[in-house]
């Protein structure tokens, strides 16, 4: 039996892609085929892949909105799975949770709908959670460390991790994630209750002052440089 055969016969429940081309899902439409792609749905399908990755010798390439990605016409060897179908948001009280591949500028307008402030700097952000916990995403003078609560994961070996704020090391565009290949499945938001007039406000400005200074309309992966203390980019 093919590796083909086998992850198909295996996980029935899960939509799989052999020969997908990437260009289909990155932001900058670049990408050529990825021999494996699976769209899991839940945090134990995700978690089974890897296990299935690992123990078949598999290469894994994970990856969420793509919007950050520039994949080359060769495409990507292995397995790919991509987490754009794994995409809940539910509020509890102050806290807004959001699996992997939830839109981040759907969490923020979740935030929104439930008087919630503290993410309105994400407002254009296109990525998805998993990937904006996993770099640090940040805009206007915010930053994810200084909202998310804590982060659940799985490793490279297929087990389940919960790191709270201060465990994941954030940095500028950096997490301890990015050193240990953990694969965040869902984060915990700790917001703050606003006034949701000042709260729309502020995010139809920001969106507002990133259409100004960037083609939305194009292939993009938006600001690409890490900004120098004090100074832009530009």
């Amino acid at each position: 039996m093919t590796i083909n055969e086998k992850i198909i016969n295996e996980f029935p429940e899960i939509k799989i892609r052999l020969a997908e081309p990437l260009s289909l899902y990155t932001n900058t439409k670049t990408g050529g085929p990825a021999d494996i792609v699976a769209f899991p749905t839940t945090g134990k399908q995700a978690q089974a892949l890897v296990v299935f990755a690992k123990e078949n010798d598999l290469p894994l390439t994970v990856i969420g909105n793509a919007s950050n990605l520039i994949v080359q016409d060769g495409g990507i060897r292995g397995l790919v799975m991509i987490l754009t179908e794994l995409n809940e948001i539910w509020c509890d009280g102050s806290k807004v949770h959001a699996t992997a591949g939830a839109s981040l500028i759907e969490t923020t307008e979740v935030a929104y709908q439930h008087g919630l402030t503290g993410l309105e700097f994400a407002a254009g952000i296109p990525g998805s959670i998993g990937g904006a916990v996993f770099m640090n995403a940040g805009a206007y003078g915010g930053e994810i460390k200084d909202v998310l609560a804590q982060v659940t994961v799985v490793t490279p070996q297929g087990e389940l991790k919960t790191y709270t704020n201060e465990e994941l090391r954030f940095g500028y565009r950096m997490s301890r994630l990015q050193a240990e290949d953990d694969i965040v499945l869902e984060a915990v938001f700790e917001l703050a209750t606003g006034d949701k007039q000042q709260i729309r406000q502020r995010m139809d400005e920001l969106n507002f002052l990133r259409a100004s200074k960037q083609p939305l309309e194009y292939p993009s992966c938006g600001s690409v440089f890490k900004r120098p203390v004090g100074h832009f980019t530009g």
